[in-house]
């Protein structure tokens, strides 16, 4: 995935994330919302005239819409295992998740969108029942983080962060299914329009 990255801080201009605004609460809950949104806007597509959108690349370089919920899926799941972490170490360094690898190690474009897009709002739900209960004196903690370089990073940040991924890739993932999916025209009522004619006929 070669797309440019976007910001690790203040706004992004792509999908309007902003670090900088927002309670814990409220971000808790748009990163929920948005999750779900991931979910059915996968489970909609896969149950569609063409279930294979979901796997289909707009670009070779650009993830499909599976391969981004699967991201999604994981990043969740990943980062509660952070707050865990960090809440049980003085000073913890994160492992990276090796986002880029992860798409041919566990197979994204091959997995059951509708599998995928209930684990994700099952990760969410449990991320944010980890990031709801944390106190302001562990929101501070810091932890070494890898991405996009190796550098200190609260709690609070981690969970900002997460919020920005799933908004971001609920942008990706409608955006790439708008370029994908098949139009829907609907076909034409021949037998309604020849039901009619016989009609006329038989007034006539």
């Amino acid at each position: 995935m070669t797309k440019q990255q976007p910001p690790v801080d203040g706004y992004c201009e792509q999908c309007g994330f902003n670090y900088d605004t927002g309670d814990l609460q409220g971000t808790v809950t748009l990163l929920i919302r948005q999750s779900a949104d991931c979910s059915m806007a996968l489970t909609k597509a896969a149950a569609g005239p063409d279930a294979n959108v979901v796997r289909l690349r707009p670009e070779p370089d650009v993830w499909s819409a599976i391969e981004y919920a699967c991201h999604v899926r994981d990043v969740l799941e990943v980062q509660r295992l952070r707050i865990a972490q960090c809440l049980a170490e003085d000073r913890p360094v994160y492992a990276p998740m090796d986002r880029t690898g992860r798409v041919k190690q566990e197979k994204y474009e091959k997995q059951d969108p509708m599998e995928v897009a209930a684990a994700l709002v099952r990760n969410a739900k449990d991320f944010g029942a980890a990031a709801r209960v944390l106190r302001p004196q562990e929101l501070g903690k810091l932890g070494l983080y890898n991405y996009p370089v190796r550098a200190p990073r609260t709690l609070g940040w981690i969970i900002r962060h997460t919020a920005h991924e799933i908004q971001h890739h609920r942008h990706d993932i409608v955006e790439i299914l708008a370029k994908v999916e098949p139009p829907i025209v609907p076909k034409p009522k021949v037998e309604e329009v020849e039901a009619t004619d016989e009609v006329v006929e038989a007034i006539d």
